[in-house]
């Protein structure tokens, strides 16, 4: 047999790889499989291989790297003569049961120097995974009034409970620490390859503590775990400091999580960015991981991952392939998702851009035309497609400038973010400018919404004449200057003039700035926010009421034609208030779910793709963990605990409270000035007529929005409880 590669197909997902270790092994073995993939997501290279352990899969009714491929970039060709030895079986390997757990979670000290491991099933058990496991270890652990930049500050990295295996779309990893915003609870979450990697190498959760005397850098692999000095490393953009490890490492298939010039700077709005390309980053946790001086972990895997009950579990994988063919929804997004608003009557152009920093939600027409042509647009740029690992629904671009001023810019990443952010927002719709801007912030280690929230404000500031030349060293910040964003970017990154007080919290500077300023800021509980809250209600609700301050995939909705359970759709329009609260809460716990599992969203429930169901859920956990859980076992009690404890850490460690559950002022007071929405605001009353219905659904008290001691102790959450109550925090009774 002879498989035929098309590398124009190819998305590098590298299904293939995993599927052929199950196929020679019986579990989820990459080290062991007759195919390699390979990608680097700064210049487009793709490389794929096959060895001569390939048996062509001797003994299966199919070639199982090519019924599961599917882009189409495998094909059986012709039979051809085979070098001697082809087709060895590693049967002496052969793994048939087990758990998808890694089994550990990694823990190091950066004071001390120390590294050790505890198991991690005790953990599963209450939570399942990923940033389930996080949450439980900060709540329990954390003492009372540590601040984001104390050594007692924990950063979290939890790889999803199904990382690893086959289940479609699980590769995302869960950061968390003290947000550094708000003082509460902080989250980001991320795709890409580090997660599975993690889990290869024997990890289901890395807990960082302590701060390190000097720049260093973690490295793993398998048992082996070293700090080591980041002398070489530090002061490297993002994109150079990925090639730099993988150079000294010796080692093209290692993966990393690094900060880039401003999580070194302490710029509060800094990601923890993935394989080079994927931004975790919400919460300022870069900027928590620069102020550990940990420049970079960078973990290579040779294990394996088991399942519980393999047959069953390929059979639930089975069924949600089907569902994947059978969605839509799909095909369109493996041209990317940024693909629908080619279209300029595309209904998303309508529901989430707010343009000018908030001084409206409508965005001319003809400005979307420019942006997203097909002919000199941003789309005209993609060089090709990618899928972070194992996902059926790749949806990630690689872009490259050919001309122009920002000719020579390259790397992956352009999504529907960057036109909310980078575009409407600065009413910029020069193609160019935009994507040049984004991949900036991307090498920087900046969070993009920060970037886009934080920036936009400072731009108004300069129209209103809060700032002048003088205060941005001579860039004027006008609308639609892309040549004055990008020189923004890398004054924050670098704290260089007003990037000094910018780099210190939006907030923060509006106080400093004073006049309306703080007013102008779009932020929720002290992060900049690039949401909408006056035209899609259940957004504005899911946005308002995350527990980690203002980001959207925690429940957000437009609507029960793609969002909310099946059958669609449902009972709830975009922009309607009746019916958010249901859906929000449905939307907030499948997305728990996704995360602690690690399966991306646009796989999942929402957006996308969104083809599985927490029906797929209960069974790929229940076959894979071995522990038996149902539908409603996980929408009434696991996703539940995630969210409370969240919450509960909010309320440990901050002073929030139900008017900081309210969308910003600013679209309170001013309607949508133009377009199909004009008038559209964020009702105050009919927004806390919401908030009580929400609260009500989660079993907290109606009024304050805090915990109610029946609500957590039905979750098993007693300790939880008893720690609110002797803050005085807690309801005693049922909401």
């Amino acid at each position: 047999m002879h498989l035929h590669f098309d590398p124009n197909r190819c998305y590098s997902c590298k299904t293939c790889q995993l599927i052929c270790s199950y196929h020679h092994t019986g579990s989820f073995w990459p080290e062991k499989s007759s195919i390699e993939a390979y990608r680097n997501q700064q210049n487009g290279y793709v490389k794929w291989s096959v060895d001569n352990t390939c048996d062509g899969c001797s003994g299966e009714s199919e070639v199982l790297c090519v019924k599961h491929c599917v882009y189409g970039a495998l094909t059986i060709g012709a039979k051809q003569p085979q070098p001697e030895g082809h087709g060895k079986k590693l049967t002496a390997e052969t793994d048939t049961g087990g758990s998808c757990l890694a089994g550990k979670i990694l823990r190091v000290d950066l004071t001390e120097n120390k590294i050790w491991t505890e198991d991690s099933l005790f953990y599963a058990q209450k939570t399942l995974g990923g940033r389930g496991i996080n949450s439980m270890i900060m709540v329990n652990e954390i003492p009372a009034g540590t601040r984001w930049s104390d050594p007692q500050n924990l950063l979290c990295f939890g790889a999803g409970l199904l990382n690893g295996t086959m289940a479609p779309g699980a590769c995302r990893v869960d950061i968390s620490s003290i947000s550094v915003f708000s003082g509460g609870k902080g989250s980001a979450n991320v795709g890409g390859f580090f997660g599975p990697e993690m889990k290869y190498a024997g990890y289901d959760n890395i807990i960082i503590s302590g701060k390190a005397p000097k720049p260093v850098y973690l490295y793993i692999r398998d048992d082996v775990v070293e700090i080591r000095d980041a002398e070489g490393l530090w002061g490297q953009t993002v994109f150079s400091s990925e090639a730099w490890l993988r150079e000294t490492l010796g080692d093209p298939q290692v993966k990393t999580a690094l900060i880039g010039p401003s999580g070194e700077n302490r710029v509060r709005g800094s990601a923890v960015m993935i394989d080079g390309s994927r931004a975790a980053g919400g919460s300022g946790v870069g900027c928590v991981m620069g102020d550990k001086n940990l420049k970079a972990i960078a973990v290579r895997g040779t294990g394996k991952v088991g399942l519980a009950d393999p047959a069953r579990f390929m059979k639930a994988i089975d069924k949600c392939s089907a569902q994947c063919a059978r969605e839509p929804n799909v095909v369109p997004m493996r041209k990317s998702l940024t693909n629908f608003y080619s279209d300029p009557d595309f209904e998303g152009w309508e529901r989430i851009m707010v343009v000018r920093n908030g001084q409206d939600e409508y965005w001319e027409k003809e400005k979307r035309i420019e942006l997203m042509n097909q002919q000199t647009g941003v789309p005209s740029m993609r060089k090709g497609m990618r899928a972070c690992y194992l996902c059926p629904t790749g949806c990630s671009s690689y872009m490259e400038i050919d001309d122009g001023r920002f000719q020579g810019t390259r790397g992956e990443g352009f999504w529907v973010n960057t036109i909310m952010g980078h575009a409407a927002r600065f009413d910029l719709s020069d193609p160019e400018a935009v994507v040049h801007a984004w991949l900036l912030t991307n090498e920087m280690g900046l969070d993009t919404d920060y970037v886009s929230s934080g920036l936009a404000w400072i731009f108004e500031c300069y129209e209103n004449g809060y700032i002048t030349k003088d205060d941005t060293g001579g860039v004027e910040l006008n609308w639609g200057d892309g040549d004055a964003l990008v020189a923004m970017i890398k004054k924050l990154a670098y704290r260089q003039g007003i990037g000094d007080l910018l780099a210190d919290g939006m907030l923060e500077a509006a106080k400093t700035i004073g006049h309306n300023s703080e007013y102008l800021l779009a932020h929720m509980k002290g992060q900049p926010s690039i949401e909408p809250f006056r035209v899609p209600k259940g957004w504005g609700l899911a946005v308002a009421t995350s527990p980690i301050c203002g980001r959207h995939l925690r429940g957000s909705t437009q609507g029960s034609h793609r969002f909310g359970p099946r059958p669609r759709p449902g009972k709830f329009g975009a922009t309607e208030y009746e019916g958010q609260p249901e859906g929000v809460y449905w939307q907030a716990r499948t997305k728990e779910l996704e995360d602690n599992m690690g399966i991306c969203n646009y796989v999942g429930t929402w957006s996308g793709g969104n083809y599985l169901t927490p029906g797929n859920f209960a069974e790929l956990i229940s076959s894979a963990l071995g522990i038996e859980v149902t539908e409603k076992e996980l929408m009434d009690h696991y996703a539940c605990v995630g969210r409370n404890l969240e919450k509960a850490f909010n309320t440990l460690f901050t002073d929030l409270e139900r008017k900081d559950d309210l969308p910003p002022e600013r679209f309170r007071k001013e309607p949508v000035k133009s377009g199909p929405n004009k008038g559209f605001i964020a009702d105050e009353e009919k927004y806390h007529t919401m908030l009580t219905e929400f609260y009500q659904l989660w079993e907290w008290d109606a009024e304050s929005g805090l915990q109610t001691r029946d609500g957590l102790e039905r979750l098993g959450l007693k300790n939880v409880a008893d720690k609110l109550a002797a803050q005085g925090k807690l309801v005693q009774k049922k909401a």
